[in-house]
């Protein structure tokens, strides 16, 4: 009887760790290469290097066994569609794939396309009741047009869309950080994507409400026609949108890690006899209160050069959110650290949405420096 239980519970166990294929770490590492090369120079969409890094998305997916199609949307720019199977209902999978041009784009989003390339081959091998649609999106940087026009010219039907599965900036430590996080957004619209996250949950994930950040990705299109949504991403970094934005610093261990979390929530969603449904009024989870603290301790304790400014912010605010969890509160937080991670974006951020929050809350200090500080990085 003891030889025989032992028998099972080693077959159960070969069986859960076959169902999800390990994401090959080289592959990885090959497809960001090859798109954050110089050779397709940021893969600005409408220019040479985009239609370079579109045919050699579409010749992966059909290298897995894809049907794939280019989706025009006029200016040389393409969406690269494709599909895995003939039952109706489906999961799509999603990242853009052009850049900023002249920079490597690596994280933002040559990161995001390679875990949607290994993603799909390993979706295939689980023979999934759903199909899978897999796209590229084109014309992302320069104001989601390839998503929205997918969304408003689909290809497949949206009502028999399961959920949309959308990956953006992947494979760098959010803040620089040395503890990687991977956010996941969106869950607050739907009780059976959130549940499928509570079932994966794991201490490095931090899920969020997607209006921490507003309508910056690709998801913001499948939000906008109410279609149940996760967002997955590693989050920004000193060399966001930046020359320093290198292939050779992707953390593909941690990147491959994390793709092999998606591919299970994904599978999940796929193998569920219940789809998702889109909450009107969404519902968020009882931890983003408390891993929005962990992440402002970890800023304080690990930045040794934290400007003094933000030092004064983030003193008040860990204070603040603890009993105040207004979506005001959670916002102004969440601006501040996405500010203090890319340098790029904090002057207009700090200038015009933590600055003013902070002048309503009758504390002109604070609001003082951090105009200071923005103006600092204006110049």
């Amino acid at each position: 009887m003891v030889r025989r239980r032992l028998y099972l519970l080693t077959a159960c166990l070969t069986v859960a760790f076959l169902s999800v294929a390990a994401i090959p770490v080289d592959k990885l590492r090959q497809h960001v290469t090859f798109l954050a090369g110089p050779d397709l120079a940021g893969r600005r969409s409408g220019q040479p290097g985009a239609v370079k890094a579109a045919q050699y998305i579409s010749d992966q997916f059909q290298q897995v066994g894809f049907n794939v199609q280019m989706q025009e949307f006029g200016n040389n720019r393409r969406n690269v569609v494709a599909r895995l199977g003939s039952a109706n209902r489906y999961v799509l999978i999603g990242a853009h794939y052009d850049g900023q041009p002249g920079f490597p784009s690596a994280s933002d989003n040559a990161a995001g396309v390679a875990l949607l390339i290994e993603l799909s081959r390993d979706l295939k091998a689980l023979n999934l009741p759903m199909s899978i649609v897999a796209i590229a999106f084109d014309d992302e940087e320069q104001g989601l047009n390839g998503s929205n026009f997918y969304v408003d010219n689909p290809v497949y039907p949206l009502d028999q869309l399961s959920a949309a599965m959308i990956f953006d900036t992947m494979g760098r430590h959010f803040l620089d950080l040395k503890k990687s996080t991977l956010f996941v957004l969106g869950a607050e619209y739907s009780k059976e994507l959130a549940q499928v996250v509570q079932r994966r949950a794991r201490s490095d994930m931090l899920v969020a409400g997607a209006d921490l950040i507003g309508p910056r990705s690709d998801f913001a299109g499948f939000a906008r026609k109410k279609i149940p949504f996760l967002f997955f991403s590693h989050a920004t970094h000193k060399d966001y949108h930046g020359e320093g934005d290198r292939p050779e610093l992707i953390d593909y261990v941690k990147m491959a890690e994390d793709a092999a979390l998606i591919e299970q929530m994904t599978a999940d969603v796929a193998r569920s006899p219940q789809n998702p449904v889109f909450l009107e009024t969404p519902v968020y989870g009882a931890r983003e209160v408390e891993t929005l603290t962990q992440i402002i301790e970890q800023v304080r304790q690990e930045k040794a050069d934290l400007p003094a400014v933000y030092r004064m912010v983030f003193a008040d605010l860990e204070k603040r959110i603890q009993t105040d969890h207004s979506r005001a509160t959670m916002n102004v937080a969440s601006t501040a650290l996405l500010a203090l991670a890319t340098p790029r974006l904090s002057s207009f951020l700090l200038q015009f949405i933590v600055a003013p929050a902070y002048m309503k809350d009758n504390k002109p200090e604070i609001a003082k420096a951090l105009l200071e500080e923005a103006a600092r990085w204006e110049r």
